[in-house]
């Protein structure tokens, strides 16, 4: 069994050779935490870049939606044209319809006293 100093000796002889692989372990972790940040700002590029990409397409559609509501204003336009002209319409069918009746009266006043007027003269000649 060796000695206590013997035991110190070997342990003072590893020392050195511990702080070296400590150091190239710590140099090794650094490395890999430098990777490991290379690699995430590299997915933060990619997730900035993918923003700007849904920006530009929101902003596209924003741009479809106001020519939608351009396109539903036009369409509430023609609507209005639609429903004056479908007054405009029912005004002349109701006055259709009153200058028919008066027509249709006048040929029946028309009748009448070409009636009367045949029926006079078929009685005078009697």
């Amino acid at each position: 069994m060796p000695t206590i100093e013997e035991r110190v000796a070997g342990l003072e002889k590893m020392i050195p050779d511990l702080r070296d692989e400590m150091r190239r372990g710590f140099e090794q972790l650094n490395a890999r935490f430098d990777g490991g940040e290379k690699r995430f700002d590299a997915i933060d590029k990619r997730v900035e870049a993918v923003a700007k990409r849904f920006d530009a397409v929101d902003k596209r559609f924003d741009a479809v939606e106001q020519r939608f509501d351009a396109v539903d204003r036009r369409f509430n336009a023609v609507d209005q044209r639609f429903d004056r002209v479908e007054g405009c319409v029912e005004r002349l069918g109701d006055r259709f319809d009153r200058y028919f009746m008066w027509i249709v009266g006048i040929q029946f006043t028309m009748l009448m006293l070409w009636v009367g007027a045949l029926l006079t003269a078929v009685l005078r000649g009697v």
